[in-house]
């Protein structure tokens, strides 16, 4: 009798161990559903920052979709960059103005933006993607200026929005770094 209590003792010791941990399958699942969240929010910031790409980029004889480009915007974000070493700063209706008037001077006759590379963060509803760039001007062959672009953007009622672009050009001295061109 005494034995068989030592045995039945080990027995729900055993099992009670076993059970301390009874998700296991749980947890995977659950680290797994986690992961695809991860992953859809990325993808969600990586589509955002594609979609402004494509909405500057235009072809001779066309103009941008400043609708759609305002549409991925919230609604007082700003865009700053330096272009030889000064400050510009703009409101996105601003930002669109500028970009029209030289659109409709003739100055800018055509756009080709594209991402070389990138990495995106994100933490709850603020995320960023840093975003190596090149640019071809009114339809040129060659890039004429490669840079690159931070993009800070935040979750609305479930969308994603810039909130800021911050850009700065390529120079002599100051060279894109390689982690940002290899994604």
């Amino acid at each position: 009798m005494k034995n068989f209590k030592f045995f039945l003792c080990l027995l729900l010791v055993g099992l009670y161990s076993c059970n301390q941990n009874p998700n296991n399958s749980v947890s995977k699942e659950t680290k797994t559903e986690k992961e695809t969240i991860i992953s859809e929010t990325e993808q969600a910031i990586n589509q955002l920052v594609t979609d402004a790409y494509k909405v500057i980029t235009f072809e001779k004889g066309t103009t941008p979709d400043y609708v759609a480009m305002k549409s991925l915007f919230t609604p007082k974000a700003t865009l700053i960059n330096f272009r030889e070493d000064s400050l510009n700063s703009y409101y996105i209706d601003e930002f669109i103005e500028e970009f029209k008037a030289g659109n409709f001077a003739g100055e800018l006759t055509a756009f080709d933006e594209v991402e070389l590379g990138g990495k995106t963060e994100y933490f709850g509803k603020i995320g960023h993607r840093i975003s190596a760039y090149a640019t071809k001007f009114n339809g040129a062959e060659e890039i004429g200026e490669r840079g690159v672009n931070s993009f800070q953007v935040l979750n609305v009622n479930g969308k994603w929005l810039i909130s800021s672009i911050i850009w700065d050009i390529e120079k002599s001295g100051q060279p894109i770094p390689k982690r940002y061109i290899t994604d």
